[in-house]
C-alpha cells in the first residue's frame, strides 16, 4: 500500500472522458511513474467525486489532468440533437402510415383493406399467381379479402377476380408512394429548419 497516494486515483484520459481508472494506493511510485509516461494522471478526491457525478452537474477531464465542467450544448449541436430526433420520428410515422390501412375501389366500391406487412407479403404471392391455374383452382369464386365499406363499422370479405387483386394491388403501392412521398416531404422541411423551434413546429399528422 502507497500511503502517499491515499484518496487519489491513477486516471487515462481521452475526450474528456475515463478510459481507464485505478486507485494510486495500490501501486508504488515506480509503478506510477510508468502508469504517468502512458498517458494517465493523478486526479485527487475532490475532483474524481466531480467526475463520477458526486458534485452535481457534469464534469470532464482533460489531458493534462484538469477537470473542468461540460460544456452547455451549442445551438448547433442542440439543432443537430432535435434534428436526429424528429426525423426518427418521421420514419416511425412513415412506416405507420403505409401499414395503417388504405381504400382501394378494386371490389368496385371504396373499401378500407388492412396494409400490414404480412398482408402486403400475401397478396403479392397471390398476384404473382393471378394468371395460373393454381389461382383458378384455389379461388374459384376470386380472391378473398376483408376489408371496411365506406360507412360500415365491420369487416366483410370481398371476393376478388385476376383484374381486382391486380387493381387491389396497385392501389397498395399508389398508397405506399404516397406514404412515402409524405415522409420525404417532411424530412426536407426538418432538414430546413434552423432552429430548435423550427424543428419542433414540423407536425405529423395522423
Amino acid at each position: 500500500m502507497n500511503d502517499k497516494r491515499v484518496n487519489q486515483y491513477l486516471i487515462l484520459p481521452g475526450n474528456g472522458q475515463r478510459k481507464d481508472t485505478k486507485l494510486a494506493v495500490e501501486y508504488d511510485e515506480a509503478q506510477i511513474a510508468d502508469y504517468l509516461k502512458q498517458g494517465y494522471v493523478i486526479v485527487k478526491q475532490a475532483d474524481f467525486n466531480k467526475l463520477i457525478g458526486n458534485a452535481g452537474g457534469e464534469y470532464l477531464i482533460a489531458d493534462d489532468g484538469s477537470v473542468y465542467p461540460k460544456p452547455a450544448p451549442t445551438d448547433a449541436e442542440l439543432l443537430a440533437v432535435a434534428k436526429q430526433a424528429k426525423l426518427a420520428e418521421i420514419s416511425q410515422w412513415t412506416a405507420d402510415n403505409i401499414t395503417g390501412g388504405f381504400i382501394s375501389s378494386a371490389s368496385g366500391e371504396p373499401v378500407r383493406y388492412d396494409s400490414d406487412v404480412d398482408t402486403q407479403l400475401t397478396m403479392q404471392g397471390i398476384a404473382l399467381n393471378v394468371g395460373t391455374p393454381l389461382f383458378a383452382e384455389k379461388y374459384p369464386d376470386g380472391c378473398p379479402v376483408r376489408g371496411v365499406a365506406e360507412g360500415k363499422d365491420s369487416k366483410a370479405v370481398y371476393l376478388l377476380n385476376p383484374q381486382q387483386v391486380m387493381q387491389w394491388m396497385a392501389d397498395l403501392s399508389m398508397h405506399i408512394g404516397s406514404c412515402k412521398q409524405a415522409g420525404w416531404a417532411k424530412q426536407a422541411e426538418v432538414n430546413a429548419c434552423k432552429t430548435v423551434a423550427e424543428v419542433e413546429a414540423v407536425t405529423l399528422n395522423l
